[in-house]
């Protein structure tokens, strides 16, 4: 329960093309997940998750924005824990084939039974019936397409600018 009594929702896993795409500056991305905290909508990011976000661009700015991810309200970073965790992440990769931060997003979806927060859902369709129980994912999709059209369609939050420079974002993430 949330304390103003109602029920808290479910967590929302957030994958490696979202969080790709807010160390790149997406904007609309940024300020979407920034409305998602500011509504208490729980946040998980598995750290294996930020460790491919940040292989995409190599920079302070990037790191500074995936540590101000961290001092959202409503997010968890999801650490790999222990030999255990480390053994059912093995598991992971080994039945879908996906890569370590693609594989511990599902891990902690699949543990935590909640849905894969992504740009990408196509990725996620190709692997959703790899484990013992589907994958559930959400696609945020441009606000101008409308839900199963030719874009990805769904939430709803994409910016058309994909070349903002990393300083907007640390301006997002304090």
């Amino acid at each position: 329960m949330s304390e103003d009594g109602g029920a808290t929702p479910a967590p929302y896993v957030l994958d490696v093309s979202v969080l790709t795409a807010i160390t790149r500056g997406d904007y609309g991305i940024m300020t979407f997940i920034q409305g998602l905290d500011a509504s208490g909508q729980p946040l998980v990011i598995p750290a294996l998750a930020i460790a491919g976000a940040s292989l995409d661009l190599r920079s302070d700015d990037t790191e500074a924005i995936l540590h101000g991810l961290e001092r959202l309200g409503s997010a968890m970073i999801a650490p790999l824990r222990d030999a255990e965790q480390a053994v059912r992440l093995a598991a992971v990769i080994a039945r879908t084939g996906l890569d370590p931060w693609d594989a511990h997003v599902a891990a902690v979806a699949d543990a935590a039974v909640c849905p894969i927060l992504t740009l990408d859902a196509a990725r996620w369709q190709e692997h959703a019936a790899d484990l013992d129980e589907p994958l559930h994912f959400i696609e945020i999709a441009d606000p101008g397409e409308a839900p199963g059209g030719p874009g990805p369609g769904a939430l709803g939050a994409r910016s058309d600018t994909r070349s903002r420079h990393l300083a907007a974002g640390l301006a997002c993430f304090p």
